[in-house]
C-alpha cells in the first residue's frame, strides 16, 4: 500500500473510530438520564430520532460541501462541530432544548459518515471490498463498545462523559488534516440528485434503512429495556459493549464472505439474526452472562447488514457518482433511524418493556422477506 492509501486508510479509521467512541459513550449515557428523569420511553425514542432528522435534512448537500470544501477539509469542520454540540448538550438547561443541540450534533456526524464511507469506498477495490469495509465497521463498532467501559470509569453524572466525548472527536483531527493532499476529491462530473441513484441498487438502500431502523434501538433502548428488567445502569450499559465486542469478532468473517459468495444471500442471513435475536432476549435476561452473549452474537451478525450493503453498494454504483450514492445510504440509513426509534420508544411503553422486541424482530423478518420475493421476482425476469 502507498503512503497515501496509507495516509487516507489511517484518517478514516481514526475519524470513525473516534466517532465510535464518543457515540458508545454518550448514547447510552442520554438514554439512561432521560429515564432517570422519569421522561416516558416515547419522549426517550423521539430524541433518538432526532439524529434522523437531521440526516435528512443535511444529507443532500454533503456531497455538494465536499466538492466544495475537501474531502479531509470538511471531515475536520464535521469532528470539530460534533465536539462542541456534544459539550452544548451538557450546558443547556432544558430537556426541550436537546432536541435542537442534537438535531445539530446529528447532521455533523452525519456529515462524518457520508464522507468516510465514500473515502473508503474510492480506497477500495473489487478484490478487497468487502475487508475494506469490515475493516472500517470494526473501528466503528469495536470503538463503540469503548465508550460504555468508559462510563464504568467516569460514571453518568456530571461533564465528564460529554468532555471524554468530545475530546475523542478532536484526537482524529490531526489524521484527517494529514491526508487532506491524498483524499479522493469529488469531480465536477459527479452529479445527480440522491433520488437519480437509489434505482442502481436498492437491496443496498433498503438495507441501510433497516438498519438504521433498529440500531438505535438496539444501542439506545435495549439499556432502558434493562434497567426496566431489573438491571442497573452500569450493567444495563454493558450491553452497548457485548454488541461492540460482537462486531469486532464477526466483521472480518463477514467481510472474507462478501468477497466470495452471493451479497444478497448474505444480508438475508445477516437480517434474519435479528428476528432470533430478539426471542433469546426474554429467555437470557435473568443471566446477564449469557444475555451479554446473545447480544454479541445478535450485534456482530446484525451489522452486516449495514457492512455488507455497504459493500454491495460500492460493487453496483460506479465512482463517477459514489459520493451521491454513500449519501442516499447515509440518508437512508436515517430514514430508519427516524422512524425506528419512535416506534420502538412507543412500543416500549405500550407493552412494557417486551414490545421493544417486538418491533425490532417485526423490521428484520420484513426484510427477509423482501430479499426473497425481490429475489425471486429477479430471477423470474
Amino acid at each position: 500500500m502507498s503512503a497515501g492509501r496509507r495516509l487516507s486508510l489511517i484518517a478514516i479509521l481514526s475519524s470513525v473510530a473516534a466517532y465510535g467512541m464518543g457515540m458508545g459513550l454518550t448514547l447510552p449515557l442520554l438514554s439512561l438520564m432521560l429515564e432517570r428523569m422519569g421522561v416516558a420511553g416515547s419522549v426517550n425514542g423521539m430524541n433518538l430520532a432526532t439524529a434522523g432528522l437531521a440526516a435528512l435534512v443535511v444529507t443532500p448537500f454533503v456531497p455538494g460541501w465536499i466538492r466544495r470544501f475537501g474531502t479531509a477539509e470538511f471531515l475536520a469542520a464535521s469532528l470539530v462541530i460534533a465536539a462542541i454540540s456534544l459539550i452544548a448538550i451538557y450546558m443547556v438547561p432544558s430537556l426541550w432544548l436537546w432536541f435542537p443541540v442534537r438535531f445539530v450534533l446529528s447532521a455533523a456526524l452525519n456529515g462524518l459518515f457520508v464522507v468516510t464511507e465514500y473515502w473508503i469506498n474510492r480506497l477500495a477495490d473489487e478484490h478487497n471490498r468487502g475487508r475494506f469495509i469490515a475493516v472500517y465497521a470494526i473501528c466503528m463498532s469495536g470503538s463503540f463498545g469503548i465508550g460504555p467501559t468508559i462510563l464504568q470509569v467516569i460514571g453518568t453524572h456530571g461533564f465528564a462523559p460529554f468532555g471524554m466525548g468530545a475530546a475523542l472527536l478532536l484526537l482524529a483531527l490531526a489524521p484527517a488534516l494529514a491526508a487532506r493532499r491524498t483524499a479522493p476529491q469529488i469531480e465536477e462530473r459527479e452529479t445527480g440528485s440522491i433520488l437519480s441513484v437509489l434505482g442502481l441498487a436498492p437491496v443496498a438502500f433498503t438495507a441501510a434503512f433497516v438498519f438504521g431502523a433498529i440500531d438505535a434501538g438496539m444501542v439506545g433502548l435495549l439499556p432502558v429495556y434493562a434497567v426496566r428488567m431489573g438491571y442497573d445502569e452500569a450493567a444495563a450499559a454493558l450491553i452497548v459493549t457485548a454488541i461492540a465486542a460482537g462486531s469486532i469478532l464477526f466483521q472480518l468473517p463477514l467481510g472474507y464472505l462478501a468477497d466470495r459468495m452471493n451479497r444478497r444471500t448474505l444480508l438475508a442471513l445477516c437480517a434474519s439474526t435479528g428476528v432470533v435475536g430478539t426471542a433469546l432476549v426474554p429467555l437470557t435476561i435473568s443471566t446477564p452472562a449469557l444475555l451479554y452473549f446473545v447480544l454479541a452474537i445478535w450485534g456482530g451478525l446484525i451489522l452486516g447488514v449495514y457492512s455488507v450493503g455497504l459493500t454491495l453498494l460500492g460493487e453496483q454504483v460506479k465512482s463517477g457518482r459514489l459520493a451521491t450514492a454513500n449519501a442516499g445510504y447515509v440518508m437512508f440509513y436515517c430514514f430508519g433511524l427516524l422512524l425506528g426509534p419512535a416506534a420502538e420508544g412507543v412500543a416500549l411503553d405500550l407493552w412494557n418493556p417486551h414490545g421493544l422486541l417486538v418491533v425490532l424482530a417485526g423490521i428484520c423478518a420484513a426484510y427477509v422477506a423482501y430479499l426473497i420475493l425481490s429475489g425471486r421476482r429477479a430471477k423470474a425476469a
